[in-house]
């Protein structure tokens, strides 16, 4: 039980709170011996820029899937589903047993990991990150308020413009009344 807490503190010490949150679902995992050889060899093979992203996107993930309250497995099927796409059906999957642990756990500060992605990902991959939070909460048949106040708050975290956040925004809420209203 110790052992998650001294990852995590070490995780923390050497790549802020994402750091944390891994060096954390490390120990958790470890301690469960027919998990640990998977999980070990799964970010072992990733460069740290590369693990830290990977759990940046899930915790992110987990900031708006939890936004409206609740847990919508349609939610959760398209992350699946787009990290499937992104790294391939294996490494999902072993990021899918982090996510469980993400998920469930206490939040993490949004601001820090925002302020972390800024500073190591490019402005064009932080436009894409947004669109991949705005099509988790599509995911579900509707944007949630809520939704779109935390994908902002990220938005504006790690200082994306707000043209580009609205931009964004609209191609997932386009309303029949805006619509209607570009044609008259």
């Amino acid at each position: 039980m110790k052992l998650k807490w001294i990852t995590g503190g070490l995780g923390w010490m050497f790549a802020g709170p994402m750091g944390a949150l891994l060096g954390y679902a490390l120990g958790s995992l470890f301690s469960k011996a027919e998990e640990q050889d998977k999980f070990q060899r799964h970010y072992q093979n990733m460069s740290a820029p590369a693990a830290q992203f990977e759990i940046s996107l899930l915790i992110l993930a987990a900031y708006v899937i939890k936004a409206d309250g609740k847990v919508d497995q349609r939610e959760l099927d398209y992350v699946r589903a787009q990290f499937k796409q992104m790294f391939g059906a294996r490494r999902a999957e072993e990021s899918f047993k982090v996510f469980k642990h993400i998920i469930n756990s206490k939040e993490v500060s949004l601001r820090q990991i925002c302020l972390q992605i800024d500073k190591h990902v490019s402005h064009a991959q932080r436009l894409q990150l947004i669109h991949f939070l705005y099509g988790i909460s599509m995911a579900d048949g509707h944007v949630d308020v809520k939704e779109v106040e935390i994908i902002e708050k990220i938005g504006r975290y790690m200082y994306i413009n707000i043209h580009d956040m609205a931009s964004i925004k609209a191609m997932f809420l386009r309303s029949q009344s805006s619509i209607i209203k570009f044609w008259i």
